[in-house]
């Protein structure tokens, strides 16, 4: 929890740090033009990504199988749609990194193996109401 506070808190001055460094090199216009191209081509492949991943996930739920690898990349997608929606270079380039299949699989890997510590078997979860 304490890491994603801090993350939550460097992140936006990391990206101001970078847009202001950005504009100073190469204007204001041809900043705010990359990040309208960078914000126009993240749109469109999450789209056509997310409709690949919806058409996977159909296709292993017809053949009568689990679609688990299908439905972490479909939540790989919607976190790059997340960070592309947010405006700034980094996480432009960290939401398109995600919607490359090399970046995805490790990323999908990594996060099937925090699930898989996250609920061993043993491990309960009281809540009282």
């Amino acid at each position: 929890m304490r890491r994603f506070l801090i993350l939550l808190l460097a992140v936006p001055i990391i990206e101001m740090l970078i847009l202001v460094e950005t504009g100073r090199r190469f204007g204001f216009w041809t900043t705010l033009g990359i990040l309208i191209v960078l914000g126009l081509l993240g749109i469109f492949l999450v789209r056509t990504q997310g409709f690949a991943v919806v058409g996977k996930i159909k296709q292993e739920i017809s053949l009568g199988q689990v679609p688990t690898t299908s439905l972490l990349d479909g939540l790989l997608v919607l976190a790059s749609g997340l960070l592309l929606l947010t405006p700034g270079l980094l996480t432009d380039f960290v939401g398109l990194a995600i919607l490359f299949e090399p970046v995805r699989r490790v990323l999908r890997l990594k996060l099937k193996s925090f699930i898989l510590r996250s609920f061993l078997p043993g491990r309960l979860l009281r809540i009282k109401w």
